[in-house]
């Protein structure tokens, strides 16, 4: 029998009420590192526009457990765009280095893991390299999601060879319940794939998030969620594997 934890999403005007203070955003300093400052429910943010595809680096060392993470114009993390080391077991040190595969504006958030604000120096470092640009992929970003309805099933496919590495797609509820959303295999392939559930157009961090390998199957996921009327859920499908697959995206809404 398939195990579902159901999790409440919040309409995005009381998620709006219970954030926290807005990100401090200023312009990612290149070369000299400059002093910064972050808190846990206030991380540092700094822009950064690259003109073409290329590799960035950023390096923070301060007081308290930083994280780096690097976002695009949607909100959405990067591949490789985390991380967490403790570079030489100081817990206030980091190091992120990361391909960007099309020009755009990114952002760099420092965050504080806990305990008190934290003072920093952080500074980057840009390599642009055309040749790193990214295939051409019409439904890589949030903003061009396929719009899916609720209870037609969608077939489609993942080739990370040709640089198709996920997919996004978007359900709106058209009432309160619980949604249901499964991804299994077609067409005789088996990819390892990942199933994550964004609410309200927050593409940094998954609500949920499935990578079960169901009845022993890489390709089986399933996530079940709270929604309320009118809401609107975006899914992200990820091939972890790096073979081309198919792959079918069912939901249902139980009321």
């Amino acid at each position: 029998m398939m195990s579902v934890f159901p999790r409440l999403l919040l309409p995005a005007t009381a998620l709006a009420l219970m954030a926290g203070p807005a990100f401090a955003q200023t312009a990612l300093p290149m070369g000299a590192p400059v002093q910064g400052k972050a808190s846990d429910d206030a991380p540092a943010e700094y822009t950064f526009v690259a003109k073409s595809a290329g590799v960035l680096s950023a390096a923070v060392q301060g007081s308290g457990d930083l994280v780096l993470q690097l976002v695009d114009e949607d909100g959405q993390t990067v591949p490789d765009g985390t991380t967490d080391r403790d570079m030489n077991g100081s817990s206030g040190t980091e190091l992120l280095s990361t391909t960007i595969g099309e020009a755009g504006t990114y952002k760099l958030r420092v965050r504080v893991q806990g305990g008190d604000a934290s003072t920093f120096q952080i500074a980057g470092a840009f390599l642009a390299f055309p040749p790193f640009a990214r295939p051409a992929d019409p439904d890589r970003r949030p903003a061009q999601a396929r719009a899916l309805q609720v209870g037609k099933p969608h077939d489609d496919t993942l080739d990370p060879e040709s640089g198709d590495n996920w997919d996004w797609f978007s359900f709106k509820a058209n009432a309160a319940g619980a949604l249901a959303i499964i991804i299994r295999p077609q067409g005789g392939t088996e990819a390892d794939l990942v199933l994550e559930v964004f609410a309200d157009r927050n593409f940094a961090e998954a609500v949920d998030r499935s990578d079960q390998d169901m009845q022993g199957n890489s390709s089986n996921e399933s996530v079940t969620i709270n929604v309320t009327a009118g809401q609107m859920v975006h899914i992200k499908v990820i091939n972890q594997s790096g073979s081309p697959s198919k792959y079918r995206v069912s939901s249902s809404l139980i009321q």
